[in-house]
């Protein structure tokens, strides 16, 4: 009869093996190995095979097709508390993690497998975050700006695939899109994990980013909507995350159609690796109000074409609204794990299977279809008018996010460049300095009366 120790060894998988096949699993399948055995979960939580583990994923991601995921955050403020951001992942509708964030800053978007949170301030430092593991980092304050100019500033996170680096840029932009002459904008751009610090370097434009829609990232390119008002007419701010170069092209928006103090009626995101811009039609006149899809050619295939009236954007579909539009509720748009279109207006969310329903060709007039459904959201916890600055709630759907382990502490400056960490040892040695002065000097004692007795006389005899 076989032994029974050497079945069991037989079944087991060698030792040496055991992280080249846990280098290659999913990232949410390399967590879940944790709980096989105290070898595997000791494997697991080694922090370099972790580091190891997301640069083989991180490589494989962008060489796949696999559509990302999609979170929701909500953002809480209430008196005697910090702020805090806790994020839910929508494809298995489980918390991810809940992290404190500084107060009013907001949530700036989402780059891969992490999230940027920020404030429109030109040096409020970003906050960079991995919902996975719940990690946040600080990232040093961006550089100050020329004086006397008044600006508006977007932080925005960008990866740039060749070199696997992430960088940060603050867009600085006069707050006025109405110049009819070129005027001055700013692009700071920091390397996470560099230490190299901030650089800056300025452009000259008549078109400017706005704050609304969000800035969509792809493939190491940044999309961000820019406007000129007084010109009306509209833009899409192409920021090449290797590079550090903006280019501007047109897009399928024509400010005459709404009215002049309606911000931009449109929102972006990530359709499967293109740049979406969908685009509210149909308010004047109004026979029927329509959500318009848009993809824009990649920015690889049209680089060097200088050709400013052309439209590099194709038709993908166009859906009837059957509700109400209101134009200050929010908005959101994202594709689902399940390939499902969902456009957001307020408390309505519009579907749409693009699996099941109609799938346009390049040749199609796509411009009578209606969303399969139409679903109704719980109103969220709001504040009154008069404590809106004591509590306040607010939740928003984002695309493109990429699950994996990687720390943002990874990019955190080493003690010798954290001007921070700095500061509190300068601070403590000049305390202790001072302290053990005033401990060591000799009192200053008053004078007795005998001896300003003797003093007098000593003077008198000398006179």
């Amino acid at each position: 009869m076989e032994d029974p120790q050497k079945s069991e060894n037989r079944r087991q998988i060698p030792t040496d093996i055991v992280p080249n096949i846990l280098l290659r699993l999913p990232t949410k399948d390399f967590v879940r190995s944790s709980c096989v055995c105290k070898v595997w979960c000791s494997i697991v939580a080694d922090p370099s095979f972790r580091k190891l583990h997301v640069a083989h994923h991180a490589a494989a991601t962008a060489s796949s097709s696999e559509p990302a995921e999609v979170l929701l955050v909500t953002e809480t403020r209430e008196p005697g508390r910090s702020d805090e951001a806790s994020v839910f992942n929508l494809s298995s509708s489980k918390p991810l993690s809940q992290v404190a964030i500084p107060s009013r800053y907001r949530l700036a978007g989402v780059c891969n497998d992490l999230l940027c949170f920020a404030l429109n301030h030109d040096q409020a430092p970003p906050i960079v975050c991995n919902p996975a593991t719940g990690e946040t980092l600080q990232l040093p304050k961006a550089p100050p700006l020329p004086t006397g100019e008044e600006l508006s500033h977007l932080f925005v996170l960008g990866f740039n695939p060749p070199t696997k680096e992430y960088k940060m840029f603050r867009l600085s932009f006069p707050q006025w899109h109405g110049s009819r002459h070129e005027t001055n904008s700013y692009i700071a751009v920091y390397t996470l994990g560099g230490g190299g610090g901030w650089r800056q370097c300025s452009y000259r434009s008549r078109f400017h980013p706005i704050k609304s829609p969000a800035p969509v990232h792809i493939d190491g390119n940044i999309f961000v909507p820019a406007a000129n008002l007084r010109a009306r007419a509209a833009r899409m701010f192409v920021l090449d995350v290797a590079t550090e170069t903006p280019r501007l092209y047109r897009i399928p928006y024509n400010y005459s159609d709404y009215h002049e103090s309606w911000e931009m009626v449109a929102d972006g995101f990530d359709l499967n690796g293109q740049m979406c811009l969908v685009v509210n039609v149909g308010f004047h006149p109004q026979p029927r109000l329509k959500a318009q899809f848009w993809v824009m050619q990649p920015p690889g295939e049209i680089e060097g074409k200088d050709d400013d009236d052309k439209l590099y954007w194709d038709l993908r579909y166009s859906f009837f609204l059957d509700g109400p539009f209101v134009f200050n509720r929010p908005r959101g748009v994202w594709i689902d794990h399940t390939q499902t279109l969902c456009y957001r207006v307020g408390n309505s969310v519009y579907s749409y299977n693009t699996r099941g329903g109609h799938s346009p060709s390049s040749n199609d007039v796509v411009d009578s279809l209606l969303f399969d459904q139409r679903l109704e959201l719980p109103d969220s916890p709001c504040p009154s008018v008069s404590s809106c600055w004591l509590k306040f709630s607010r939740w928003s759907i984002c695309g493109g996010y990429r699950p994996s382990l990687l720390s943002p502490l990874v990019f955190a400056l080493p003690p010798s460049q954290d001007e921070k960490a700095n500061k509190r040892p300068q601070f403590e040695h000049t305390l202790l300095r001072a302290l053990r002065a005033s401990a060591t000097s000799k009192p200053n004692r008053q004078p007795t009366r005998s001896s300003d007795k003797r003093k007098k006389e000593k003077i008198v005899n000398i006179l």
